[in-house]
This record gives C-alpha cells, structure tokens and sequence, in this order.
C-alpha cells in the first residue's frame, strides 16, 4: 500500500486554508511551481483529481474535500507525535486565561493535545470575561489567554480565527413573531449591547435578563427564558439559531502574551495554540462547534 507524503498534505491543508497556490506557496516557505508539483504527485499516488479549474481559479473536487479533512487529522497526529518526541523533559507551569465562550472548545480542541504532547507542564486555566483576562494578562496574574479582541485592547493581540454572532433560542420553545421578545444579556459584555440596540431598532422586548456569566446566558437560553445573540461556535444542541435580525457583526479571537514573557512552557503553550489555529481555522466553525 502506498504512503501519504506529509509535506504534500500539510501543502494540501494550506491550499485549503488560503484558498489559492500562491497563498500556500508563501505559508509552507516553498515556491508556487513547487507547490503544483507536490499536488501533482499526490494526484497521482492517491489516483484521484484533487482540483479543478474554474476560469482562473482552481476549487478542490469532492475527493480533494475528503483528503483535507484525512490531512488535518493525520497532520494533527504527526505534529502531536513530533512535539512529544522532541520536548518530552520540558517543564514548568502556564497560567492561561480563556474568555468564557471558548471554555469547551479549548478544553476539547487545544488543551487536550497539548497535555499529550507536554505531559510534564502544569496548568492552571481560569475562564472570564475578555476585558478582566487582558487586565489579569497585563498585571502578570496570567501568561496568556485567549480571548475576543476587544475595540480598545490592553494589549496587542496575535489574531485565531473569526466567526460570526448569531441570534439563538431554545429547540423547544416558539416564539410568536407578534409579540415581544424575552432577551438574554450577559453582564457587561459589548454584544449585550450591540443585542439590544439591533432589537430596539426591530421590536421591543418584553424583558430584559441581564446574567452574571456566560453560562447563566446560555442556561436561560437552553431553558427557554430568553433568547441571545451569541458566538457561532458556542451554539448548543439544546439551541436553535434562529433568522430574527441580520447582523454584521464579527467577533476576532485572538491571544494575548505577558509582557517580557520568557519561559519556554508558556512559549510552547502560546505556538501550540498559534498551530493548532493555523491548521484548524477553516473548520472551526461548525465542526469544532461547542456542544
């Protein structure tokens, strides 16, 4: 049986991400032709067309989709064994802050393989509300965190991935489109307000909750109470996204370092986290979704 060549799927994974050659060309540090090369040769050891010309552009077939999703796991794997095998005796302890809507993912999707591959760091993970974790980063409680970056950020953040807000309520819970609308508001948080001025603009609501944490917000949703304006990612089972009032609105996740930060397990803490986006921000959102 033959083998999968990792530089031409890790190529592949780039092709996927960028969107064109030249994009991936300038991720994997190797030239445009080059790159055609390495597609080329993987066409021909897997048997199958991966790409497909559309006027100047080329769009992956249905079999270059199903090898990008084998290439990210198979690339997840190799790198996981890699960082295993060649930092085994590093060790030390990360304080990482994580905003609350990304409490699952990160512990499911980051956190996870990264104990795998530093068995020997210790960590110590403290979930909060974006702006208090940029302050707890800048005072030196925490080394990192991932958070939502804000409009006027403490510090500079190095950016993840971006998705969209979407307006949810609970699956088993209709609402008369007449009447007004119960509304879930995390306590000072910024898409709070943005949730209320988009439905004083539509409707008026009928009352207003305002929750302590994220989790009260998505409980009172779950349970049918109200309905929120929420990251996509976060959406739950119990959820149903629902077409109430369009918005624009982006949320921009990023991490944020200690100033002066020198030790090496927060070092490897904050590339892993910057890898595993590199590899995975294509697909966060649905299939890395919180459930």
């Amino acid at each position: 049986m033959k083998n999968l060549d990792i530089d031409q799927l890790r190529s592949l994974v780039a092709i996927a991400d960028c969107g064109n050659f030249s994009g991936a060309a300038d991720r994997v540090h190797r030239t445009q032709s080059a790159v055609s090369q390495q597609m080329k040769k993987l066409e021909a050891s897997t048997g199958v067309t991966l790409f497909q010309k559309l006027g100047r552009t080329y769009s992956l077939t249905s079999h270059g989709v199903h090898l990008v999703s084998y290439a990210r796991q198979i690339l997840g794997l190799n790198d996981e064994a890699m960082s295993f095998f060649t930092s085994p005796e590093m060790n030390g302890t990360v304080r990482l802050g994580v905003c609350d809507d990304y409490v699952k993912l990160v512990f499911d999707h980051i956190l996870s393989g990264f104990s795998k591959a530093y068995p020997n760091i210790q960590l110590f993970v403290t979930s909060n509300t974006s702006w208090r974790l940029q302050k707890m980063v800048s005072s030196g409680k925490l080394d990192i965190a991932i958070i939502n970056i804000l409009d006027e950020p403490i510090l500079p953040a190095e950016a993840l991935f971006t998705e969209s807000l979407v307006w949810v309520k609970s699956k088993n819970v209709e609402y008369s489109p007449s009447k007004p609308l119960p509304l879930a508001v995390e306590a000072q948080c910024r898409w709070g307000r943005v949730a209320v001025s988009l439905l004083q603009k539509k409707d008026p609501f009928s009352s207003r909750h305002y929750l302590a944490d994220f989790h009260g917000l998505t409980a009172a949703v779950s349970s049918g109470l109200a309905v929120a304006l929420i990251s996509s990612c976060t959406v739950t089972d119990e959820m149903e996204v629902i077409d109430l009032i369009d918005s624009t609105q982006q949320v921009h996740t990023g991490i944020v370092k200690r100033p002066g930060m020198t030790e090496p397990a927060v070092s490897a803490m904050a590339d892993y986290v910057l890898q595993w986006n590199e590899k995975n921000r294509g697909s966060i959102p649905p299939t890395l979704r919180a459930s």
